[in-house]
């Protein structure tokens, strides 16, 4: 057995996440390094409110590097307190005392520890909603080239693992875009809202009213904190809530759910792309590198691995957000349990959400469309696809009921003698007397010309909206300080700072 102390994670049951920023964004090193900006940040709210010295800015950016700080004795220590926060911050204040004798009497200042880590896991979810708006991005760009170079490409349209009606492939890459459009959307809101956590030990902030008021007599103390709550936002780029939210967890559950939502769009895209790999349908398939896509057993195996793998992400999500969501109820002003609940959830939904949307994203960009083989598996019912579509017009004539029991009986025979649905209908339609001009207009109707339905239209809709989108996102990075203004999701009604 290996020595625990020398053990780490190489993601050995999690390959999806190789080759993403999943570690990277979510590891304990970047946890310690969030949990370092935000004592860190704090500290400087506190000098900006002339509560804290000056020279405390050196102190600060000397300890602005998380690696100084041993990542494993913390983790060791957090046993004895029940988080990590309460030996991290005895590790940052002997380090700030290296700097400068005295530091220490700057760094935790009427902070609790749940005002660190609740805050830590607001700085690690912006940088991975930042990350997921990026990635979700790539995907939106390739899904919106596919919706428009196939919005011609004809095929089965598929209800209940049977073939439904026509439609085309790119009608099927602007739904997949649609719903990236709708999630990259929200998770931008909920982004956006992230509030910092700053109340001290029940919320109300009382030993920093008491510092305010003895370190600045001659100011309003309510003022001075107003100042430190919105300062301490500003150097994290978080938003300050109206009330500190140690029980109130809706900016949890708001997250878990759009983090869980996210992944599940990535996880149906996989899944199509795994149904539509099968051997017996083949119509897409994930161009994969040599060596990938292989059977330990079968060398002819060639396995749509990402797809399968982001949908075994996807499949994993909703039990996480359930927890989060449990951890709502939480007693008193500060819960015992629940709060604890949600560190490792968040953390797993966050990187299998990483993983899942990135996968998602390469995925895309290594899709082989084959419209050859969509075209003959349509051919493959011998008309029964146009089955709705001949009713729906014959309809117009004889009635509805009339229609479709004729076209239901002409099916019936058409599978049982093996013939096309179109020449069983134009006999059944001969022998009934139909006239020779409602027979060629439905004669004709067996005809894959031109987009189905208004396929054309909703394909132009949602690449349009992803389209206005993409180019509105690049000027706000061309423009930075242009001020955007968006309804915050939570209760908390945010405001950036």
């Amino acid at each position: 057995m290996p020595d625990v102390e020398h053990t780490f994670d190489a993601g050995l049951l999690n390959p999806l996440s190789h080759g993403t920023r999943e570690s990277v964004l979510t590891s304990d090193q970047a946890w310690l390094q969030a949990m370092v900006d935000a004592e860190l940040a704090l500290t400087r709210a506190l000098i900006d409110a002339e509560l804290a010295p000056q020279w405390m800015l050196t102190v600060c950016d000397a300890l602005a590097d998380a690696s100084q700080f041993d990542l494993g004795a913390i983790a060791v220590e957090a046993r004895g307190g029940g988080n990590p926060v309460i030996p991290f911050v005895k590790h940052l204040g002997r380090a700030a005392e290296r700097v400068r004798p005295g530091a220490s009497d700057h760094i935790h200042v009427g902070a609790t520890s749940q005002d660190i880590l609740d805050t830590a896991a607001m700085i690690v979810a912006r940088r991975v909603t930042g990350e997921l708006v990026q990635q979700l991005d790539a995907l939106g760009g390739t899904l919106a080239d596919l919706a428009e170079e196939h919005r011609a490409t004809v095929m089965s349209g598929r209800t209940l693992g049977q073939q439904a009606s026509p439609t085309s492939f790119g009608f099927v890459a602007a739904g997949w875009l649609d719903a990236v459009l709708l999630i990259v959307t929200r998770l931008e809101g909920v982004r956006d809202a992230l509030p910092v956590q700053l109340g001290g030990a029940v919320g109300n902030l009382a030993v920093l009213t008491e510092i305010a008021k003895a370190r600045r007599p001659d100011a309003v103390a309510a003022g001075v904190l107003d100042t430190v709550v919105d300062r301490f936002a500003h150097h994290l780029t978080l938003g300050v809530p109206r009330l500190s939210w140690h029980t109130n967890r809706v900016v949890i559950s708001e997250l878990a759910s759009v983090l869980a939502a996210a992944t599940g769009v990535a996880g149906t895209f996989a899944l199509d792309v795994s149904v539509l790999s099968r051997t017996e349908i083949a119509e897409v398939s994930e161009r994969l590198a040599p060596g990938q896509g292989g059977s330990s057993a079968m060398p002819h195996k060639r396995n749509p691995v990402s797809a399968v793998l982001i949908t075994a992400a996807a499949l994993q999500t909703p039990g996480l957000a359930s927890t989060l969501y449990g951890s709502m109820l939480a007693e008193d002003q500060r819960p015992s349990g629940a709060w604890h609940a949600e560190w490792q959830s968040l953390r797993v939904l966050e990187r299998l959400t990483i993983s899942a949307v990135s996968g998602a994203a390469s995925l895309a960009a290594r899709l082989d469309v084959d419209p050859d083989r969509m075209r003959a598996n349509l051919d493959l019912t011998d008309g029964l696809v146009f089955s709705e579509r001949v009713t729906t017009i014959l309809a117009e004539t004889v009635g509805k009921i009339t229609a479709f029991a004729l076209v239901e009986r002409a099916s019936q025979e058409a599978f049982a003698t093996n013939r096309p649905l179109q020449v069983v209908l134009a006999s059944m339609l001969i022998a009934e007397g139909y006239s020779e001009a409602l027979r060629a207009q439905i004669w004709a109707t067996f005809s894959y010309e031109g987009e189905p339905g208004q396929s054309g239209a909703g394909i132009d809709r949602v690449v349009r909206s992803f389209r206005q989108r993409a180019d509105a996102a690049t000027r706000a990075v061309s423009a930075p300080d242009a001020i955007v203004e968006v309804d915050a999701p939570f209760t908390n009604d945010v405001r950036i700072s």
